[in-house]
């Protein structure tokens, strides 16, 4: 097959009305979507219900590990004939490795374009009312990498940095220090006015003025996370000027924190009608616990105001967070914007009613009722524990879901594989597409008297690089689940993979794993 195209498309500095009129065209005929850690879901909102949306988001400080897997999956998906759009916050080629993604693909002979977007080093000093260069101010500007300073030996001429009149950096927060002293011992006045803008054109903006020599204090005094843009210069001060100026960008019409547009609800129809996640949305709606979270609260004061077991609603409230309706902040659980505006009672545009038809329509949430009252003592009627006498429809769903599961991963260098559990020969071939090389080995313990014992065995045949578990739960007796995780963890390496499939995961559950939910 010929492979489609992938764009690399830049979405600006955050709200969507800031997209390019290309971006929004493309997003919403892309049959691919891979985007990063800074884009909002307003933007995402913008692309077409059928398209793949697949989160390639890197961590503060691990900005490497991934790359490699993110080349490899543009390509893998184009040959598929997919259009692909590659979706970085900003501009792709300003600190975004667009330029080695697009190396990569005209490498491979894939069809590629690239996208401009408005990037950050220009609309944060803008959102804070600074103008980068100005006739009486700034006839230069240098825009900087912040991750350099904190290099002994690194590319920049420090000395000549000092000397361009305004300096902007991106990704400074954690050296904005370093850069401070690196600056003044090369002869920068610490009078020189700075500031750092937080989060620039979201809705929790936040801009810290100083000068050069006490930036960094400041920046630890108000707490500035990532992401933050950092400015040096005179055209400092023309913030005082220019901070007035009133934004027109739409906003929800109730003034609250997100943007317009939001996710749709066809999100909140498909998941009424989704096996368990159906009976976990129909109990929470049923004992109104998105209204009780339309303020972040945390667990031990929700709890009895709802009237369940503090653990099983601990369950429940992270199961809520990987379906992507609730978030969890330092000051406990609230709602996501998709939830305040369809799921609570006083919101005009509440489905709770017509969503909650929807699900009693087609399944039942008693044993989960009756779970959430009595708490992890007791057991959840209808799941029984123990070896299934019948494990077709787990062996079923294990290979429905195993291609999903290896999308997601990158085995590249973490073979050997241990696969415990249902769906053997599906993970076999699915690994084996993408990496012929690796050696697979596959058991499924609950068909052994003793699945701990079976599983134990295999430790014999030294560290795997990832062990993946599928359909763990669904056929484990109670308290038999965190054994056989430990047995999992004893046979991989020291920095080896645990990789999880299946329907609900105990937020008590010891060693921590990666959690996949298909």
């Amino acid at each position: 097959m010929k492979p489609a195209k992938v764009y690399l498309v830049g979405a600006g500095p955050g709200h969507p009305e800031l997209l390019t009129v290309k971006a929004v065209d493309l997003l919403s005929s892309g049959d691919v979507i891979v985007y990063d850690r800074l884009i909002q879901e307003e933007v995402l909102a913008l692309a077409k219900p059928s398209a793949e949306r697949i989160f390639m988001g890197k961590s503060v400080g691990r900005h490497d590990s991934r790359q490699d897997e993110i080349h490899e999956l543009l390509a893998r998906k184009a040959r598929e004939g997919k259009t692909v759009v590659r979706l970085k916050g900003g501009d792709p080629f300003v600190f975004g490795r667009g330029g080695e993604e697009a190396e990569f693909l005209a490498a491979e002979g894939i069809p590629f374009e690239v996208i401009p977007g408005v990037s950050s080093a220009l609309a944060a000093p803008l959102s804070a009312g600074i103008a980068v260069t100005h006739r009486d101010a700034a006839s230069a500007v240098a825009i900087v990498t912040g991750h350099e300073a904190r290099k002994d030996q690194n590319r920049l001429d420090w000395q000549a940095l000092s000397r361009i009149d305004t300096l902007v950096f991106l990704m400074a927060v954690a050296n904005v220090r370093r850069i401070a002293e690196l600056l003044m011992a090369e002869g920068r006045s610490p009078e020189t006015p700075a500031a750092i803008v937080q989060m620039a054109f979201w809705h929790d903006e936040h801009v810290v003025t100083a000068t050069l020599g006490t930036i960094a204090d400041e920046v630890e005094r108000a707490g500035v996370k990532p992401p933050a843009t950092l400015v040096v210069g005179e055209v400092v001060r023309l913030r005082e000027k220019l901070k007035g100026s009133e934004r027109d960008l739409r906003r929800r019409p109730d003034s609250r924190s997100r943007f317009e547009p939001s996710p749709g609800a066809d999100q909140l129809l498909r998941l009424a009608t989704g096996a368990t996640g159906s009976q976990l949305l129909g109990f929470a709606l049923d004992v109104a616990l998105f209204d009780a979270l339309e303020q972040a609260c945390p667990l031990a004061a929700l709890a009895p105001r709802v009237g369940l077991d503090a653990g099983a609603l601990e369950e429940m409230l992270e199961a809520l967070v990987a379906l992507g309706l609730v978030e969890s902040t330092p000051d406990g659980f609230r709602n996501l914007e998709i939830a305040s505006r369809y799921l609570t009672s006083a919101s005009e545009q509440s489905l709770k009613a017509a969503l909650l038809e929807q699900v009693a329509s087609s399944t039942s949430w008693q044993a989960l009722a009756d779970y959430g009252r009595r708490g992890p003592a007791g057991r959840v009627a209808g799941i029984p524990g123990g070896a299934p006498a019948d494990g077709a429809g787990r062996e079923a769903l294990a290979r429905f879901i195993a291609p999903a599961v290896v999308e997601r991963l990158d085995l590249a260098a973490r073979g050997p594989i241990l696969h415990v559990g249902w769906g053997g020969g599906a993970y076999v071939d699915a690994i084996a597409r993408r990496w012929p090389e690796l050696a697979v080995t596959t058991c499924n313990p609950f068909h052994a008297p003793d699945p701990l014992a079976a599983l134990q065995a295999h430790g014999r045949t030294g560290g795997f690089g990832c062990v993946v578990l599928s359909g763990l739960l669904a056929s484990c007796a109670r308290g038999e689940v965190d054994r056989l995780l430990a047995a999992a963890a004893a046979v991989s390496s020291d920095r080896g993979l645990l990789v999880l499939h299946d329907a609900f995961l105990p937020g008590s559950v010891l060693p921590p794993a990666d959690l996949l939910l298909g």
